[in-house]
């Protein structure tokens, strides 16, 4: 064109620039309907129908996630550990259960509002919703329904139930059902729970308060960790000069509110939406399955640090993850945090592994011989121990506690069929003397860790009841660092193949 006229050439050249400038100026919303959009789904297709005609592999293993997290802006440390884990490389799933009937309309846009909060922190995940059911109905419904053929998540990820001595004995119940029934479908079950909580919804009209400390009181079994900002304010301070929880390593092991307290911000339909200050959160007056979230109220800093700390872009970590691999769970409790260490803001932790023995060896050949395990699976660590004592009786402080903790919980209960009896007690001593020496060891090694991911005890429905197994949870996670619970369902993850 510049050899035949290269003034008509220079005119057409320039109109087409400033064509072209004008469009990425306005970004239109338009779908053109290019034929890249049909291949991507005859592609995605064809792949789905492929995988499901292979065996699967231990070497292909990938953690399939089913975050639990209700609303997806009440819980982002739950959203966030599930990210770090799949990191865009398996699927994930973050599944919603609204009680009350929703229209078509709404539910659309809540969907639409969750999967851009996503997008807007560069989470790779599909939001999903269950309306009209109660929550273990409705968590049912979603582990039967959720994914495609191979593509179904294999583990399910749930905040713990804080407040299980105070909520109604049937909210308990259902909690403890929906853990059988995951693992009663093939599933691993993950429990997170954090020094103060993970729930920034705050519930309509409830009294927050908690009795004595030691538990956080909700009105619904769908807020599964709700606290008042008073209440988060005081425990927090209380955590940072008992047991120094925050302060994991130095200060620098902590990221700073102010470069991510947009994170929490729900998504406005207008994306030029400015960000909010350094010392507020912003909160949506609309309310959703009984409750809401934040908006104005000034949130403690030290809160958003903890509630950001499995945050993409929070600060690296210092100190260690400890690892009590307590039973043969197929390897995921090894596998998790395994992979936590490999993400930029978790590789400057070291792995520490807590093991059993079982005092058929001697100490150092079974320490030898577990050295030589997980040498054979490629797990850097940094030291590995071998708990001889875990056997011995409780100390009877650590009795004391639990007892209490039983205690106000029959009293609620007041001799219906849900409060733990006697004989279960004695029953059960064995067991529940296991986890109380397992919380003095814990206290013991695990109090400055950064995290700690514990083998989640089997919950046997026919076995145990309710409150006794939240107890004995209750008792390991009471006062200690970010704590994940982790039970595989027997099919191993992990393998010897190089």
């Amino acid at each position: 064109m510049f050899l035949i006229h290269w003034v008509s050439s220079l005119i057409t050249f320039i109109v087409i620039l400033a064509l072209y400038l004008v469009v990425v100026y306005r970004k239109p919303a338009v779908n053109w309907g290019s034929t890249t959009q049909a291949q991507t789904y005859k592609s995605a297709l064809t792949s789905t129908y492929r995988l499901q005609q292979i065996d699967d592999h231990v070497k292909n293993y990938r953690p399939q996630i089913l975050v639990l997290s209700g609303t997806v802006q009440n819980r982002p440390p739950l959203v966030d550990l599930a990210n770090l884990i799949t990191k865009h490389n398996s699927l994930m799933i973050v599944g919603d259960v609204v009680t009350k009937k929703i229209s078509y309309k709404s539910r659309r846009r809540m969907i639409n509002e969750g999967q851009r909060w996503l997008t807007q922190r560069k989470i790779k995940a599909f939001y999903n919703i269950i309306e009209g059911l109660d929550f273990e109905t409705g968590v049912r419904a979603l582990i039967q329904t959720s994914g495609v053929g191979k593509l179904a998540p294999n583990i399910l990820l749930m905040g713990y139930k804080s407040d299980w001595q105070t909520c109604i004995n049937q909210d308990l119940v259902s909690y403890f059902n929906v853990l059988h029934y995951a693992f009663s479908n093939r599933l691993a079950v993950a429990i997170l729970r954090l020094p103060n909580g993970l729930d920034l919804s705050l519930d309509v009209g409830v009294d927050t308060t908690p009795p004595n400390g030691l538990s956080t009181p909700s009105s619904s079994f769908n807020n599964l960790e709700l606290q008042s900002v008073t209440n988060l304010r005081k425990d927090l301070l209380q955590s940072q000069s008992q047991n120094g929880i925050l302060q994991n390593g130095g200060a620098s092991t902590i990221m700073h509110a102010d470069s991510y307290l947009d994170i929490y911000k729900i998504p406005s339909t207008n994306t030029a939406a400015t960000k909010p200050s350094s010392e507020s959160i912003t909160k949506t007056d609309e309310k959703v399955n009984g409750h809401k979230t934040y908006t104005d109220d000034k949130v403690p800093k030290e809160l958003l640090n903890q509630l950001g700390i499995f945050h993409s872009f929070s600060n690296q970590h210092n100190g260690t993850i400890d690892v009590w691999w307590l039973y043969d769970d197929g390897g995921l409790t090894i596998l998790i945090p395994y992979i936590l260490s490999l993400r930029s803001q978790w590789s400057r932790c070291k792995i520490r592994i807590f093991a059993l023995t079982n005092h058929q060896m001697e100490l150092e050949v079974e320490e030898k011989n577990m050295a030589n395990l997980l040498s054979k699976l490629r797990i850097d660590y940094s030291s590995l121990i071998m708990l001889q004592d875990v056997r011995q009786k409780p100390k009877s402080e650590t009795i004391q506690l639990h007892k209490l903790l039983l205690d106000e919980f029959n009293e609620k209960c007041q001799e219906t069929e849900y409060a733990v009896t006697e004989g279960e007690r004695a029953i059960l001593e064995e067991k529940t003397n296991l986890q109380l020496r397992l919380r003095e060891l814990l206290l013991k090694h695990s109090t400055d860790a950064s995290l700690v991911v514990m083998s989640l005890p089997m919950p046997r429905q026919d076995a145990v009841s309710a409150g006794l197994y939240m107890s004995w949870l209750e008792v390991l996670t009471k006062g200690m660092p970010p704590f994940l619970l982790v039970r595989g369902n027997q099919s191993s993850v992990l393998t010897f193949y190089s």
